[in-house]
């Protein structure tokens, strides 16, 4: 039985990542730089080294583009590239050239999801 609400898997890009990505539901937006298309869509997962970003019209893979994520606690905004396409459902991006402010912000968030996914009592 096939089912079709199911992302496709990518496991060539699970093994080459650095650093694991956790779940993680937030408002994105994305911005392509060479052509200035600008599309909304949600994180699913975040890691230190990237994110993917549910999208029904995702960007090509090697796409140079801006991805700003927006939470509670704060906006992180930092230039990427698309790593990888799932035509209809997202892509896979990785970050790229991140400010120091916005590296501490991202690693606050991961600290928290950390935290909330392994209780210490």
């Amino acid at each position: 039985m096939i089912q079709a609400n199911k992302k496709p898997k990518s496991r060539k890009y699970r093994k080459e990542r650095a650093a694991r990505r956790c779940p993680f539901v937030a408002t994105a937006e994305v911005t392509d730089l060479s052509t200035g298309t600008r599309l909304s869509g949600r994180t699913s997962e975040l890691g230190i080294g990237g994110c993917y970003v549910d999208a029904l019209n995702p960007f090509p893979e090697g796409a140079a583009v801006q991805v700003r994520i927006v939470r509670d606690q704060g906006t992180f905004e930092t230039p990427a590239k698309v790593v990888y396409c799932h035509p209809k459902f997202g892509m896979g991006l990785a970050f790229s050239g991140m400010a120091p402010d916005h590296r501490s912000l991202l690693e606050t968030w991961l600290v928290e999801l950390v935290t909330q996914l392994h209780p210490t009592s």
